[in-house]
């Protein structure tokens, strides 16, 4: 046995023995992945129920938190309430409590109890009272937990009792359909459950499985919890039976414990396939390699067999191979294999020393395009014993290509066996060279017919068409043969004939032509191409060859580029500065010209489109747009410029009032629209050019100023003056110095007393801010504060205000006043801003300051600037405990359908209803009227602007409430007012420490 022949051998040895411990080795790397992945599912498992188990315990956290600070409220408004108004005190706190209990459905009832069980406010005696309390569960926290018992409803509740101050036992009853809905749709699987368990182990709630469970007692693990409160242990579920890796989690501080449980069998059903999965391979890689080994034994004994034969009729063969690079090849008699020289061999990769190859080895070295073609050429050779020619393409095992010649025959050998001979030949080199020109010419048809863009041929001397690609066919629409027929003049405008034959004799360098030329569709349709050609020779005759780039699209796009950049899209007037553009134009050759400019700025537009739709707005602006830009053609120029204004440029000043008339007109005319008639309003401000040197954009701007103006004095046209200019740049440097002086913090805040009129006593301070000067004059607020809401700088301003309260009531608090609240004026942006709640519970955390030390004081006009938001808001701040007042009630748009649904606590009656109200009948009427409905929504009245006692003896027999005003104490820093207050304490009457700086 040759060497050769042992190392197959040897190799198939080495095979079977590799197979055999690569198998060992997977099936052990399987076992451990196995063990590895259970392990993994059970954490996971855990993890997950210990992850839903905190999470819901957290959630309960928030919630009973919430339920406790409302029980806090409760109880502190029933001591204030029993020390203010005792009589009235229990049907007040029944009220109060009716009120959470219709915004908390999950609530069943809240009593207070005294010691014995008797309910003190609306509901039934509880005489078990004192024996649940003294059975019930205690966390960490005040609350008090009893034994989850059927409700009124059929449903289930669980009370929670609160000890108040005066020993008292405010209970509460809440449905544990709470906290079913807390846990309902956990990610728990389909076997998996979540759980709220009380100390006892009684079931609050559960979600995951089938059947009702609450009530019901499981055992639970209090002994195994963990100092977080948490742990996790594998049980059987003692409601439904089913396995389950369960966390428990109670560190919430109340004697609650939430339950999570993943069912084994759900977590464990995923490793299970994996396991199957892992099996079946296992078991077929076994069986592969069972099959391998039995394969390469029988392939082995068959190569020994043939080793003989090929020895002996290799050598003749050699010579004549070598020498013609020729090999020559034999069917044997069983026609499934062939016998090859060593050069045959070679040319289809074979190994030199191979002399019988199968059949079908040879054909698997061909081009799987080349074999079945060969199969076939070679199956009807053999069966009509004709001769075999084929070329075809041999794949060798490096991957490169060689293309080979074969010739074959009938032959009888000696033996008078008839068999195909033949031989094959190497021509890959001259079939390279031959693919190379018709891949070069496919490319160049391919480049010309499958181009995106229009080519052509044509004829120089005649125009006719010698080629077109089909992209000009689809193109321009003619066909093949109609474009055959035709001239390149025939794709043209007649007007363009005399230039396109002058540019047969321009050719641009680079065939590059940047003109843009017209061609004509079949259609009639037009479009604009630029052109790139080359002279070329075809068919031996000179020719154009011709690329059509279409520029349609580019060049509409530039045009509309160019359009808008001077027009406003939505109106199709010019921009603004497209007009100043055209006019300064006209100035320079006539600059002493005198024109003017009217700024029209469209009232309420921006109201138009969320009440009545966007189509009804775009039609009023489309209308106004439509009048506006006629009278601008007939006097001079028209422009708009978004948010709703107009520009018009009189050309000719003597016609200015003409134009105005007219402007006045066409806004006077209602718009028909999609939602019926609607009224044009404008704002309309006026300015003439009188000075030579007066830019257009100056005189735009003067107009805007007058329309401006015109918007403040409620008026319709305003003609500018100098001082309008003054006074906008008094207010831009006033603007400055207000951001300024936030920076610097010059402002400083006032307080004014409340006095309760029954008793004469202070109850409040009201906040008010001052801006000193250097001269030791004042700012005036009514100056300084919209100038704020303008610029947007009420919104820090008013955190200071709110921060610098927080301060001065914590000093109070030092001095023995903490029982006054100080109210603090909010204006519409800052209470819109939706941070004014959080900033309000930061300032009493921060300062330490008891619930509602900080009242607000609204105005109507900041409630109807957005109603439902400002309700919203309002509601946050009651629940925070934070009263509100509604200052210069009865001064704007009162309203009695937002009076019943705000949350307000005070009406404060403004000073122009109580001046004069001792002697002037009217104002007594309203005042009487405004307390009269203040009480009847069980509001406390409040009047403003009290200056002599006939004024404060009229509002006391009256019924009003509070007051304050310059009789009972002027604003002053907060020294002079702890002095007035000790002063008033001590037994002294009130005075007037200071001078007010500035108005009330």
């Amino acid at each position: 046995m040759r060497t050769d022949d042992r190392n197959s051998l040897g190799s198939a040895r080495t095979v079977r023995t590799i197979g055999l411990l690569l198998g060992l080795f997977v099936t052990a790397g399987m076992a451990a992945m196995l063990g590895q992945a259970r392990v993994e599912r059970l954490d996971g498992a855990q993890r997950h129920s210990q992850a839903l188990a905190t999470g819901v315990d957290r959630l309960l956290m928030y919630e009973l938190r919430n339920l406790e600070r409302a029980m806090t409220g409760i109880a502190i408004d029933s001591e204030q309430l029993r020390r203010t108004v005792p009589e009235r005190a229990p049907a007040m706190l029944s009220e109060s409590i009716a009120g959470v209990l219709s915004r908390h459905p999950e609530l069943e009832t809240i009593v207070l109890y005294d010691t014995q069980g008797h309910a003190l406010t609306a509901g039934a005696d509880d005489p078990a009272l004192a024996s649940w309390l003294a059975a019930g569960s205690r966390g960490t926290r005040p609350l008090v937990f009893g034994r989850v018992r059927a409700g009124r409803d059929g449903d289930w509740t669980l009370p929670i009792a609160l000890r108040t101050e005066a020993g008292e036992w405010l209970v509460l009853r809440l449905r544990t359909a709470e906290f079913e809905r807390m846990i309902r749709g956990l990610d728990t699987g389909r076997e998996g459950s979540v759980a709220v368990l009380d100390r006892h182990g009684s079931v609050l709630a559960r979600t995951g499985a089938q059947g009702a469970f609450v009530g019901r007692h499981v055992r639970v693990p209090t002994a195994q919890l963990q100092e977080d409160g948490t742990t996790s242990l594998r049980m059987v579920s003692q409601l439904d039976g089913i396995e389950r890796q369960a966390s428990f989690s109670a560190d919430s501080g109340y004697p609650v414990v939430v339950s999570a449980g993943i069912a084994l069998r759900e977590a464990m059903a995923p490793w299970r396939a994996y396991a199957g999965a892992v099996a079946l391979l296992l078991l077929l890689y076994w069986l592969g390699w069972w099959f391998l080994v039995r394969r390469m034994r029988g392939a082995e004994v068959a190569r020994e067999a043939m080793l003989e034969e090929l020895r002996a009729s290799a050598d003749w063969l050699r010579d004549a191979q070598l020498a013609a690079r020729t090999g020559v090849w034999r069917m044997e008699p069983d026609q499934d294999q062939v016998r090859v020289s060593e050069q045959a061999a070679e040319l289809f990769g074979f190994p030199a020393s191979t002399s019988l190859v199968p059949l079908e080895s040879v054909f698997e070295r061909m081009h799987p395009d080349d074999r079945p073609r060969v199969r076939t050429e070679f199956a009807e050779a053999q069966a009509n014993r004709a001769p075999f020619r084929s070329e075809y393409r041999v794949m060798l095992a490096d991957g490169t290509c060689r293309w080979i010649i074969a010739y074959g025959a009938m032959a009888t050998d000696r033996r008078g066996n008839e068999r195909m001979t033949g031989t094959i030949s190497d021509i890959t080199q001259r079939r390279e060279a031959m693919l190379r020109i018709e891949s070069a010419e496919s490319q160049l048809r391919e480049l010309f017919e499958r181009n995106p863009l229009p080519f052509w041929v044509f004829d120089v001397k005649t125009l006719a068409f010698l080629a077109v690609n089909e992209t000009a066919v689809r193109k321009y629409g003619y066909s093949r043969e109609e474009f055959l027929g035709m001239t390149i003049l025939d794709i043209r405008p007649g007007e363009d004939v005399e230039a396109v034959l002058k540019s047969m004799w321009d050719i641009p360098k680079g065939g590059f032509d940047n003109r843009v030329w017209v061609h004509v569709t079949r259609d009639g349709r037009r479009i604009n191409v630029r052109v790139h050609s080359s002279s070329i020779e075809f068919a031996g005759r000179p020719a154009r060859l011709v690329l059509a780039e279409d520029v349609s699209e580019r060049i509409a796009y530039e045009s509309d580029l160019a359009w808008r950049a001077t027009h406003d899209v939505t109106t199709g007037m010019l921009t603004v500065p497209a007009v100043i553009e055209q006019v300064e134009a006209l100035l320079e050759k006539a600059p002493d010209s005198r024109l003017a400019v009217a700024y029209v700025q469209l009232r309420d537009l921006d109201l138009v489109a969320p009440t009545l739709g966007r189509r009804a707005g775009e039609t009023i602006l489309e209308a106004a747009a439509e009048r506006l830009g006629w009278i601008g053609r007939t006097y001079g120029f028209a422009a708009y410029r978004p948010a709703d204004a107009f520009v018009i440029v009189v050309l000719d000043h003597a016609q200015r009032d003409a134009m105005l008339a007219a402007l006045v007109r066409a806004i006077a005319s209602p718009v028909e629209g999609d939602g019926g008639t609607h009224l044009l309003a404008a704002w309309i401000g006026l300015a003439d050019r009188t000075a030579a040197g007066e830019s257009t954009e100056i005189l735009i701007g003067n107009a805007a100023l007058a329309a401006l103006q015109a918007r403040r004095e409620h008026g319709m046209v305003m003609q500018f003056d100098a001082p309008m200019a003054a006074e906008a740049n008094e207010r831009v440097a006033l603007a400055g110095r207000l951001r300024r002086a936030l920076e610097r913090r010059e402002f400083e805040l006032f307080l004014q007393p409340i006095h309760r009129l029954d008793d004469g006593s202070v109850v409040s301070l009201e906040a008010l801010l001052r801006w000193p000067q250097a001269d030791g004059s004042f700012v005036s607020p009514a100056k300084f504060i919209p100038l704020c809401e303008e610029s947007g700088l009420i919104v820090p301003l008013g955190k200071w205000v709110l921060e610098e309260s927080a301060r001065y009531h914590r000093a109070l608090e030092a001095r023995g006043l903490g029982h006054l609240s100080i109210a603090v004026n909010v204006s519409a942006v800052q209470l819109l801003a939706d941070s004014l709640p959080a900033l309000l519970r930061d300032l009493h955390r921060e300062h330490g300051l008891r619930r509602g030390a900080l009242q607000v004081e609204l105005t109507e006009s900041t409630l109807l600037r957005r109603p439902n938001s400002a309700r919203a808001v309002m509601s946050q701040l009651r629940d925070d405990g934070v009263r509100i007042a509604l200052d210069d009630f009865g001064t704007g748009y009162s309203s009695m359908a937002y009076l019943k649904a705000l949350p307000l606590d005070y009406l404060k009656l403004d000073r122009a209803f109580v001046t004069d109200v001792d002697h002037d009948e009217r104002n007594a009427s309203i005042c009487r009227a405004l307390i009269a409905l203040g009480h009847g929504l069980d509001l406390r009245i409040i009047a403003e602007g009290v200056e002599d006692e006939a004024q404060l003896s009229w509002l006391r027999d009256q019924g009003c409430d509070e007051a304050q005003g310059f009789l009972l104490g002027r604003p002053a820093p907060l020294e002079d007012v702890v002095a007035s207050i000790e002063r008033q304490l001590a037994g002294q009457a009130p005075g007037a420490p200071s001078n007010d700086p500035g108005s009330h």
